[in-house]
C-alpha cells in the first residue's frame, strides 16, 4: 500500500490518496478530502494500470482526462499526486517526495 498527503495550497482541502497493488499491473485508488470537485472526480479513477498512466502523451492520461472535467483550477496538484501514488505502489517510481515551494 503506497499513502500519500497532498497540501494543495491556498484551497485549504487536503487530499490522502491511497494506492493499493492488484496484480502485477494495477492498482486501486482511493481518495479522501472534503474538496467536492476532487471526490466528483475520484469515481471516475478507482483503478489504474500500467498503461493507464504510462501508455498516453501528458494530460491524455485517464486521471488527468477525469481531472479536466470536473476541476477547474488547472494548477492543482492532485492529478499529479495520484498518478505518483500509483506509480510508487507499481515499482515504476521511488517513494519521493514533490514539493513546490515559494521563495520570499
Amino acid at each position: 500500500m503506497t499513502k500519500l498527503e497532498i497540501n494543495p495550497g491556498a484551497c485549504g482541502f487536503f487530499v490522502t490518496v491511497i494506492a493499493t497493488k492488484v496484480g502485477p499491473k494495477g492498482a486501486n485508488i482511493t481518495v479522501q478530502t472534503d474538496c467536492e470537485q476532487v471526490n466528483e472526480m475520484a469515481p471516475m479513477i478507482t483503478y489504474l494500470t500500467v498503461q493507464d498512466i504510462l501508455g498516453f502523451p501528458f494530460g491524455e492520461d485517464i486521471v488527468y482526462q477525469a481531472a479536466k472535467r470536473v476541476i477547474r483550477h488547472t494548477s492543482c496538484p492532485v492529478p499529479c499526486g495520484i498518478i505518483k501514488a500509483a506509480e510508487a505502489e507499481l515499482g515504476l517510481a521511488v517513494k519521493r517526495d514533490v514539493l513546490i515551494h515559494f521563495i520570499q
